[in-house]
């Protein structure tokens, strides 16, 4: 995997010598490279780090794939073999575990899964499958 560096500024060759570089802090909460191992529907998906954990992609509502619905269960297993498709070239993805503004994850976690973002490269998977129309970014039940 390719590792970008980005500057958000003017040309590094602009700034006086004296001027200090001013850097934006990331925001709080963890980040860390892992491969994804299975997707397990269309807004889940399992990401090894130093061990496997369920990640439920934050603002990505998908249709469930264990429902008796047919409709909704059809939605769900596109959505699902969609995010498949995004993550078949390249399996490794940084994942993004926000935290609250006092540094806490604790409530990001449900239903044995942890609340994150995916990233393939610069690209947010939640975004790209509501992009893609595979999902809504709000719950709509």
């Amino acid at each position: 995997m390719i590792t970008r560096v980005i500057h958000n500024g003017p040309p590094l060759w602009v700034l006086r010598e004296r001027e200090p570089l001013k850097m934006n802090q990331p925001p709080i909460g963890i980040t860390t490279k892992g491969c994804v191992v299975n997707v397990v529907d269309g807004d889940t998906l399992d990401v090894e780090i130093t061990r496997t954990i369920r990640v439920r992609l934050k603002d990505c509502w998908c249709p469930e794939t264990r429902t008796r619905d047919l409709e909704e269960k059809k939605k769900g297993l596109a959505a699902k073999a969609h995010l498949k498709s995004l993550l078949s070239d390249d399996k490794d993805v940084v994942l993004f575990i926000p935290a609250d503004s006092d540094g806490d994850i604790k409530d990001v976690f449900t239903l044995n899964r942890v609340l994150g973002y995916i990233f393939i490269d610069e690209d947010n998977v939640s975004s790209r499958m509501v992009a893609d129309g595979h999902a809504t970014a709000k719950k709509t039940k």
